[in-house]
């Protein structure tokens, strides 16, 4: 427990000597403004799962490639790798501190959107249990899958064309929840089971849904925790025996 203790007090201190705490307040800050300048209150519930989708997963996904390429380059991944931290609390560290980081953005773009409709018309608050689960649910999922693809690569560079073509693959579900493609096969990517969860902050699910949302969120994190911790293992930990 102290070994993860340690681990995340150390993530954070490197997030917030990169200022992307700072980041991702400001990022927050400059689409609340923008949504509530081109949508109502009637339109959050389709509007906040694609925001999550758009916005606060793909600063995720970069915030993990950044630090792990950080790691690799100033050596200390080496160093992390022959202590006695264990490899289990080095990804939850990373899982924790840049969900947490991505739960703060999307309480601010949420937050400050409500907020400054809050001037022009009435707004319904949502479930924010349920909303926290269903931001929590993404930020991990982006987290693992961010973990999954670094592993494989020394620059950040090498890494920008094969994470947007998966960020775009893992983003397209917005098109379900804004309404304009509603096909069941959006369901099928990974992203859409926590948007699901997210919805259902705003309306009411059906037991379908309920079914599908918990279910593949749970089954989802369960196997991409597994596949980071073995593409750890082969791509950084091998590399360095």
């Amino acid at each position: 427990m102290n070994r993860l203790f340690s681990a995340v007090r150390t993530d954070v201190t490197v997030q917030l000597r990169n200022n992307l705490y700072t980041i991702g307040i400001i990022a927050g800050i400059l689409v609340a403004v923008a949504i509530s300048q081109v949508a109502g209150p009637d339109q959050l519930q389709s509007i906040v799962p694609a925001l999550m989708l758009m916005v606060a997963g793909g600063s995720t996904l970069l915030y993990v490639a950044g630090m792990i390429i950080f790691e690799k380059d100033e050596g200390t991944l080496n160093a992390i790798i022959v202590s006695p931290l264990r490899t289990s609390e080095y990804l939850l560290s990373k899982v924790i501190t840049l969900t947490a980081l991505a739960t703060l953005e999307s309480f601010v773009m949420i937050g400050g959107t409500m907020l400054i409709m809050s001037f022009q018309d009435s707004v319904s608050f949502p479930n924010i249990p349920l909303l926290l689960i269903g931001i929590i649910a993404i930020g991990v999922i982006y987290t693992l899958i961010g973990i999954i693809l670094i592993v494989r690569f020394d620059r950040i560079t090498d890494f920008l064309i094969p994470m947007s073509v998966v960020a775009v693959l893992l983003q397209l579900p917005f098109l379900y929840f804004l309404g304009w493609i509603v096909h069941p096969l959006f369901l099928i990517i990974p992203t859409s089971a926590p948007a699901m969860l997210m919805l259902g902050a705003y309306v009411q699910l059906t037991s379908w849904q309920w079914t599908y949302a918990t279910v593949y969120t749970g089954i989802q994190i369960a196997v991409l925790s597994v596949w980071a911790s073995r593409a750890f293992k082969t791509h950084i930990i091998l590399k360095v025996n």
